[in-house]
């Protein structure tokens, strides 16, 4: 028994060495020669990112602009704007850029490399490195600015450009947008270096505000009562510009009529003293420039015999930009402001507020509605009647039957104004051709005509 045990451990031995043998000769003879190596194949790959230093980034004089992260950059509404980030590529190999992200698509991303030798003059003293803050002050200059932007190549970001720029590469990547909405903005741009998704980026944010281009002091001032003892009264409108130095100032009448009273006198550049209170009174609005304009408003028309119409006045002005190079103005800077006031003579308008005109408040369009007014005088021997070319088209005015009437040495007028179902609509008056003179016109003919004007309000709701 012990003898067949040794038997079978001999045979199970040798098994195990022929077993072996023969792997270790298949194995080599699958691999050739022993003495043969093979050789290992690196990984060929076309991703830039793998060849253009992502361990690199851009350094930039700053990221924010402004720097304190609190004032704004100034920009005036339609004119647009834009903020240059200098840099410079310290790193020793070539690095990729290109846009990663932007937050506004009203945003213009391109980067500036500038011709070396332009940026040569502002090597700094320890190790050579471009000062870029002294760099960017002399480009302040806009010859040299002009010159460096000449001869910069130019790569559009926008459009997914992706330049390589060559170690000690300087220049400026260009934030440019458009400012068509009024207020503080914060636009960003997110700039990937050698990788894109990679932890190099750079974030550069203008924050921003917009202003409108031309600015008025009161949208409405007021010349109160004109009468034969009040004959004239002047005001002035200052108008100023927080985003530019000097500008040319453009002033008229919305719609002036044939036998106008108002003028408007020629536009005078206001002091520094007259600036400085702007600036107070405005509390932080930059005060550039601007103009005080005069504006005369007379009881009867300037050189003739006719008389300003009786009863509460409105005028419509506008002031403009105008634009000395083409003799036109820019629209988009208009600014509309109203001259009110009221006119007294030999007659009045008896309503309950004692303003001189007819509000026939909120009514049912489909139900229309009907008030009267009455008008008095302390003259004798005078008539007094509608004037149908002048009324505004949606009232029905008439006299009212046995009057006038003659009381206590007044002459007294009555008169029935209706508006018709379904005539009207919303809101008058409003600036709508058919609205806007929203108005009852009376006139006294005879050797010295008179006009009365008779401001209606109201709303009709459906």
């Amino acid at each position: 028994m012990k003898l067949n045990q040794g038997v079978i451990a001999a045979i199970i031995l040798g098994a195990m060495v022929f077993g072996l043998t023969f792997a270790m000769q298949f194995v080599g003879g699958l691999g050739g020669d022993k003495d043969q190596t093979v050789p290992v194949i690196p990984k060929v790959t076309n991703n830039p990112s793998d060849q253009e230093g992502t361990d690199q980034e851009l350094t930039f004089r700053a990221r924010v602009m402004p720097e304190d992260g609190q004032s704004m950059l100034e920009n005036e509404f339609k004119a647009g704007g834009q903020q240059d980030y200098w840099f410079t590529h310290e790193g020793t190999k070539p690095l990729r850029v290109g846009l990663e992200q932007k937050n506004c698509t009203c945003t213009n991303v391109r980067i500036f490399q500038i011709d070396k030798s332009l940026a040569t003059p502002y090597l700094s003293a320890d190790g050579g490195k471009i000062d870029l803050a002294k760099l960017e002050m002399a480009a302040k200059d806009p010859k040299l600015k002009a010159q460096m932007e000449a001869n910069a190549k130019v790569s559009q970001l926008e459009k997914d450009e992706t330049p390589v720029l060559a170690p000690g590469t300087t220049g400026w990547v260009r934030l440019q947008w458009k400012t068509e909405k009024m207020g503080q903005q914060r636009l960003t741009a997110t700039l990937w270096m050698g990788k894109k998704g990679s932890a190099n980026d750079a974030r550069l944010e203008a924050l921003t505000m917009v202003r409108p281009g031309l600015l008025v002091d009161q949208p409405e001032k007021s010349v109160d009562v004109l009468s034969p003892l009040v004959s004239e009264k002047k005001i002035f409108f200052n108008c100023i510009s927080s985003t530019r130095e000097k500008f040319e100032l453009l002033a008229k009448i919305t719609r002036p009529r044939p036998d106008e009273t108002l003028t408007i006198g020629k536009p005078e550049p206001m002091t520094d003293k007259e600036l400085q209170e702007e600036r107070t009174r405005m509390e932080g609005v930059p005060v550039l420039s601007g103009y005080r304009v005069p504006v005369t408003v007379s009881y009867s028309v300037p050189g003739g015999k006719d008389l300003m119409e009786l009863g509460p006045f409105t005028r419509q002005l506008e002031f403009l930009i105008g634009n000395p190079a083409t003799k036109e103005s820019e629209i988009d800077t208009k600014v509309e402001v109203r001259v009110t006031g009221r006119v007294e003579g030999e007659f009045r308008v008896l309503d309950s507020e004692q303003k001189g005109r007819l509000s026939f408040g909120v009514f049912q369009r489909t139900l229309g509605i009907k008030k009267d007014i009455k008008v008095e005088t302390e003259l004798t021997g005078v008539e007094l009647q509608l004037d149908p070319a002048k009324t505004s088209q949606y009232l029905k005015v008439r006299a009212a039957p046995g009057w006038p009437q003659d009381l206590g040495g007044r002459r007294t007028w009555r008169f029935f104004v209706d508006i018709l179902p379904d005539i009207v609509s919303g809101p008058f008056p409003r600036d709508d051709e058919f609205y806007r003179d929203s108005a009852i016109y009376l006139k006294s003919p005879g050797a010295n005509p008179r006009s009365i004007r008779i401001p209606v309000d109201g709303r009709a709701d459906n």
